[in-house]
């Protein structure tokens, strides 16, 4: 009876440590450069992921807003991240994403669906991704600075007629 205990024991040690291990991730990104005409930007973090274990077979990525997406399998151990924001609340700087695989996955709905924290979920792993800020056009407006200089220039030659008439 000891035997079998211990075994149970053992084996509910192993399931929940994971198989994955301890992963890595290197990171890259892409973020839209030029919101002219733009309403919202687009962000996209690519990143490989290297386990000491076996790789999991999908993941799902929380951002900071509390959305939950899945993440999208590119290549061999390469995933793509993907998310869009309004202009106007688009800054640069690093957005933390947090990975979780399909068992966390299940824990975050279930701690959405009782009301409890979902950053109280443990997830694989958090990876900062990097994000530029975008091109919202020049400060002064072209149309706005002919108007200006026309002004100036006008007004100089009225004056300047002025005098030479007097």
């Amino acid at each position: 009876m000891s035997r079998q205990l211990f075994a149970v024991c053992l084996i509910a040690a192993v399931c929940a440590s994971g198989v994955y291990g301890s992963c890595k991730a290197t990171v890259s990104s892409f973020s839209t450069q030029d919101a002219t005409i733009l309403t919202q930007l687009a962000h996209v973090g690519e990143f490989t992921l290297q386990c000491s274990g076996s790789a999991p077979s999908s993941l799902f990525a929380e951002f900071p807003c509390g959305k939950v997406v899945p993440v999208a399998k590119v290549g061999d151990d390469k995933y793509q991240v993907s998310w869009v924001e309004d202009i106007k609340q688009g800054s640069s700087g690093n957005v933390q994403v947090r990975l979780f695989d399909e068992d966390g996955y299940a824990n975050v709905r279930k701690a959405q669906r009782d009301g409890d924290k979902v950053s109280s979920v443990k997830s694989l792993l958090d990876i900062s991704v990097p994000t530029k800020g975008a091109y919202k056009g020049p400060w002064i407006k072209a149309e706005l600075l002919a108007a200006f200089l026309v002004g100036g220039f006008a007004y100089f030659a009225f004056t300047t007629k002025g005098k030479v008439q007097s």
